[in-house]
């Protein structure tokens, strides 16, 4: 009996041990899935934009989810879509051309993600928005000692993370 009690406080002192390791495993797991999520959606909303010959854009969603959202906290989501003649706005979606033909749920309560612009706008050209200024998204962990990584999109659309 007395074996299996030192048997039992061995394997509980394991646990204590492996728990926290785990769950950090975990949120950064989390964190390096959006962003690499997030790194497929702006490359192919680039793609998009070459592909359709016309804007599109990669804006923090709606509550609906149908249209960019005036948020730069993009927590709540983003949308991939061809632009409206209104700028920064999701065209209306047709037969042919569903719109917004991407749209991501809210992120994990783990995590925040805010950018420096309300949409990124990729032109035909594959350079983004007016080629002045570079966007950043910044994804961040709440957890103790979480990295922020950055995406910062160049004036001729080339995407970078940091």
């Amino acid at each position: 009996m007395i074996e299996l009690l030192i048997v039992v406080a061995i394997g509980a002192l394991l646990a204590l041990i492996a728990v926290p390791s785990f769950r950090e495993i975990l949120n950064t797991m989390r964190q390096s899935s959006a962003l690499g999520l997030l790194m497929s959606d702006m490359n192919m909303a680039r793609g998009e934009a070459i592909k359709r010959n016309t804007r599109v854009l990669l804006c923090g969603r709606d509550n609906a989810g149908t249209d960019c959202g005036a948020v730069t906290d993009w927590r709540v989501g983003w949308v991939v879509c061809t632009e409206a003649a209104a700028a920064n706005t999701c065209a209306l979606a047709t037969a042919d051309n569903p719109n917004p033909f991407v749209v991501r749920p809210p992120l994990d309560s783990t995590l925040t993600l805010t950018a420096s612009a309300n949409t990124i706008r990729f032109n035909p050209n594959s350079s983004q928005g007016d080629g002045t200024t570079a966007p950043t998204v910044a994804l961040a962990g709440t957890w103790a000692g979480a990295p922020t990584r950055t995406i910062s999109v160049a004036g001729t659309g080339n995407i970078t993370k940091q």
